[in-house]
C-alpha cells in the first residue's frame, strides 16, 4: 500500500481550514444576535458602561469610586438607615429621608439638614466626573398641605428638591449638570399604597406613620448626561471677538 504524503497534507490542511470557517461563522452568529438584542433593547449608558467593564475589564466612569466615597461619609456620620446609596445598570441613587434634611411642612434645609448634605455635595462636585449628570427628586407623603407657602404637596416636594439642587449648584456643580423633579405622593417608597383609602384603613396608626416617613424623601439620581448636553458642556467658550 502506498502512502501519498501530499494528498494526507491537502486534507489535513483543508480539515483546519473549514474547522477555522465554522467557528468564524458561529462568532458572527453571536456577533449579530447580540447587536439585534442591543438594537431592540432600552440600554441606558450606565448600563452599557458595566456591560464594556464585565467584557473588556476597561474601567469606565468613576460611579464606583463616589459610590464609596459617600458610603464613608455615611458611616462616619452615623448616617446609616438615614442615607443610604445603590449604584445599579440605571446608575448611582443617593436616597436621603426628609426627617434629616426638612422640617415637616417646610422646603428649606434644616440647619441640622445643612451640616449633614454639605460632605455629599463636596464629594460630589470633587469627585464626580464631567459626563455625569444629577436628577434631583423631591416627594412628600400623603397629607395634604395648603397655605400661604404651598398650594399642594407637589409645590412641597418640588421645593425641597430646588433647595437641594441649589445646596449642589453652590458647591460647584455646572448648573447645566443639574435637574429637579416634584413627585408629591405618587410615588410610594414602599408597597403600601397610601392613595388606596382601603389600604389605609387597614393600617394601624404605627404602620400609617412608618409608610409616611418613608415616603417623605429627597434623591439624587446621578448618570452620564445626554450627547446632546455634553456636547454643549463641552463646547470652547468663545469671546465677543470670536476668539476661543
Amino acid at each position: 500500500m502506498m502512502f501519498n504524503q501530499d494528498r494526507f497534507t491537502y486534507e489535513a490542511a483543508d480539515h483546519k481550514v473549514g474547522w477555522i470557517m465554522s467557528y468564524a461563522d458561529l462568532i458572527t452568529i453571536l456577533l449579530t444576535f447580540m447587536i439585534l438584542l442591543l438594537s431592540i433593547s432600552d440600554l441606558t449608558q450606565t448600563r452599557f458602561d458595566m456591560l464594556v467593564e464585565a467584557l473588556t475589564g476597561e474601567k469606565v466612569g468613576n460611579l464606583n469610586e463616589v459610590k464609596a466615597e459617600l458610603d464613608e461619609v455615611i458611616e462616619v456620620d452615623g448616617l446609616t438607615g438615614e442615607v443610604s446609596t445603590t449604584l445599579d445598570e440605571f446608575g448611582l441613587k443617593v436616597e436621603f429621608s426628609n426627617a434629616l434634611l426638612f422640617a415637616s411642612g417646610e422646603a428649606e434645609l434644616s440647619a441640622r439638614g445643612e451640616t449633614v448634605f454639605r460632605p455629599f455635595a463636596q464629594k460630589l462636585v470633587a469627585g464626580l466626573d464631567p459626563i455625569y449628570g444629577v436628577v434631583v427628586e423631591g416627594y412628600t407623603d400623603d397629607v395634604p398641605i395648603s397655605n400661604s407657602r404651598f398650594r399642594s404637596n407637589w409645590e412641597l416636594s418640588t421645593s425641597r428638591a430646588i433647595h437641594v439642587m441649589e445646596r449642589l449648584t453652590a458647591a460647584g456643580i455646572d448648573r447645566r449638570r443639574v435637574s429637579v423633579q416634584g413627585f408629591a405622593d405618587t410615588r410610594a417608597a414602599t408597597e403600601v399604597d397610601l392613595l388606596d383609602d382601603k389600604t389605609k384603613a387597614e393600617l394601624s396608626e404605627a404602620e400609617l406613620e412608618d409608610a409616611r416617613s418613608m415616603n417623605r424623601r429627597v434623591i439624587l439620581r446621578i448618570d452620564e448626561l445626554h450627547e446632546d448636553v455634553l456636547g454643549r458642556l463641552l463646547k470652547p467658550v468663545q469671546n465677543e471677538g470670536g476668539e476661543q
